[in-house]
Parts: structure tokens; sequence; C-alpha cells
């Protein structure tokens, strides 16, 4: 995936620590991929469409990837869409032969499966700064990572402006990628907010580096575009 200019290694530590959830036990869909077929990726999500009826599956956030930044190579995906279902609908996908296809009209794909808790009663836009933050921990000291979360949660709540968490994805299965131990999606209510806010505490940004660098064995910050409507 293309580097951007974005500081996005700074833009939040929340990662499995959820102080509030709105909807528990739902399963979520993450799919960012490359397309190099529009017109059989079109097709494609013609012959599925029944699949993820099946299992109630409806667009929860979707849009543009715009770079990463981090220690995990991420690919070349330029889309993304996280799906909100009523059950896992992975295995049902592999089983059909819908992946085998849809690695054959992609430059780039990976899908990862598992619970889904929404954090916010509030949606982002097109204007928003969305990121998506891929983590593997380092499982070194669980406990001391849980500390680290909720120390880092409480400072940034007391600062105005700050990020909004959107929703955390626990991963149970993946294909196209190793499955990672968490995916937490958050945003800035407005482009360019972001920067303001990590320019303006820097303190809060060194914590999270430093919790990062204790904690996590490899991450990337995905920086993306939210986008009405379907993946294009």
């Amino acid at each position: 995936m293309k580097k951007t200019a974005l500081l996005l290694a700074g833009a939040a530590a929340l990662i499995s620590l959820s102080p509030k959830v709105l909807a528990e036990g739902v399963t979520g869909l993450f799919i960012s991929l490359k397309v190099a077929n529009v017109q059989a990726y079109k097709q494609w999500g013609e012959t599925t469409q029944s699949t993820f009826q099946a299992h109630s599956c409806v667009s929860f956030r979707s849009g543009k990837l715009l770079g990463g930044q981090g220690t995990l190579e991420w690919g070349n995906s330029d889309h993304f869409s996280l799906m909100k279902c009523k059950s896992p609908v992975l295995v049902d996908l592999v089983d059909k032969g819908f992946i085998s296809k849809l690695s054959a009209i992609t430059d780039d794909f990976n899908l990862i499966e598992g619970s889904l808790n929404s954090l916010s009663d509030k949606v982002p836009t097109e204007e928003s700064e969305y990121l998506i933050k891929v983590s593997y921990f380092n499982n070194l000291n669980p406990k001391s990572r849980q500390n680290g979360l909720a120390t880092i949660d409480a400072i940034a709540r007391k600062i105005k402006n700050g990020w909004i968490d959107d929703a955390i994805l626990e991963p149970k299965a993946s294909v196209g990628v190793v499955q990672p131990d968490n995916l937490t999606f958050l945003y800035y209510p407005k482009a360019g907010q972001g920067k303001s806010f990590r320019a303006n505490n820097p303190m809060l940004m060194n914590q999270i580096g430093s919790f990062n660098q204790a904690h996590i064995e490899r991450f990337i910050y995905l920086g993306a575009q939210i986008k009405t409507g379907s993946m294009k």
C-alpha cells in the first residue's frame, strides 16, 4: 500500500477496552481489496448477494483506503468494507467458492471476521478523518496492556476535539492475511482535526507510542475516507 504523509502512528491506542459498547453479539466482516476487474467484481457482488442476505449482512462502514503507517505491511488494497451480520458468513463464502473467485479478480484482498462491537451512536461522514488500526499483540503482559489502555483512554477523554471510537472487531477467522488480534475503528469528525490534535498533545502521543512499542508486535494504521454506497 502506498504510504502517505498522514501521521497515523499517534492516532489512538484504544484496542480492546470498550467503555461504552452499544451492540454486542454481532458478527463483523472486514474486507480490504484492490479490484483488478471492475465488471467481474460487480458480478461477484451480485452472485454473493443471496449468501450475504442469508446471514442478514448489511454495510456498517465502507470507503477508500488512503495509505498506512506502522510496522505491518498491508499490500496495496485501496478500498474497504465493514459489514455487520447476524451470523458468521466467511466459511459460507469459502465453501461456495466465492473467495477463490474473488482472488481471481483482485490484485489484493484480505477478509477478517469476528465479533463486532459498536462504540458510538454517531456516524462518520465523508469529511471525517477515518482510521483503522490492525494489531498483533505480543502478549508479554496482557494485564499491563489493559491497564495501559485504561490510562490512555482516561486521559484522552478529558481532551477536547479528540477522536471518536467507532467500533472494535475481535477476529475469529481470516482469509488472505494472518489473523490479527484486534481491529479498531475510530475517526476525527473533520479532516485535519487529527493533525491538530496530535500537534497539541505531544505527551499523549508519546505515551501511545510507548504503549505500541511495549505491547504490540506488529500494527498498521490505515487512513480512510468514508464513502456511501458500495465499494467502487
